[in-house]
């Protein structure tokens, strides 16, 4: 059986001593990529939103400098409220409906969705009907003709135009109630809508004036025309 003898040189050999710099380092590298991974994941699932710069009055006209874009981590239902990064662009010249506080996150309500009043016009809303307003087919934007009958329903009626060209600047339906167990969060808007109820004209002063005048003294119907027309 060999036998190991056992010299001075052997009997005291240090133990290994570990380099605490390269641990160190190792150390900080695992640290290095966790960090840029949990980065990653949170930037990846941030959501870009719009936010305003600057306090805004209702009735304010949206500009450039008003808005900037911010990631946030918000759930599905407070991002459907909010207004998207995504549609920045859109939102130039538009009103606020509401005020807007500074460095506040965006929501739909807050934006009118209506170009500003020109100047020099005013906005006039006059009662109609799907019956009396191309079948309740008017939306914000169309080109509409007014005219007026007067006398409805006897020999001497008479119908005459009162406005040759308008711009619809809002309109307005009727209420409608959900179907039990339909929730209105989850229901498309457009779908919400009843009937034609009210159209709102983008007018001058005098045609105001021509309007309102002839609304009581017969009865109007607005009719849909060609933009180029």
């Amino acid at each position: 059986m060999a036998t190991a003898t056992l010299t001075p040189t052997r009997a005291f050999r240090q133990p290994r001593r570990v380099n605490r710099r390269a641990v160190l380092g190792i150390g900080l590298g695992v640290l290095t990529v966790f960090g840029w991974l949990s980065f990653w994941l949170s930037v990846s699932d941030a959501r870009g939103v719009m936010v305003a710069t600057r306090e805004l009055p209702a009735g304010a006209v949206v500009g450039a400098g008003d808005l900037t874009v911010s990631y946030v981590h918000v759930d599905q239902a407070l991002y459907s409220a909010a207004i998207p990064a995504a549609e920045q662009d859109s939102l130039i010249g538009q009103q606020t409906s509401e005020p807007i506080h500074s460095q506040q996150i965006l929501a739909r309500a807050q934006i009118s969705g209506r170009p500003a009043l020109a100047a020099g016009r005013v906005a006039l809303t006059v009662p109609v009907s799907p019956e009396t307003a191309a079948g309740g087919r008017i939306r914000a934007g169309d080109t509409v003709l007014v005219l007026v009958t007067t006398n409805k329903g006897k020999p001497e009626a008479k119908t005459a135009v009162v406005l040759p060209r308008a711009m619809v600047y809002d309109v307005g339906y009727a209420e409608r109630t959900l179907a039990v167990g339909t929730r209105s969060g989850s229901a498309d808007p457009a779908a919400l809508a009843g009937a034609l109820r009210s159209v709102t004209l983008a007018v001058t002063e005098p045609e105001a004036i021509a309007v309102a005048q002839a609304r009581w003294s017969g009865e109007l119907d607005v009719a849909l025309v060609s933009a180029n027309q």
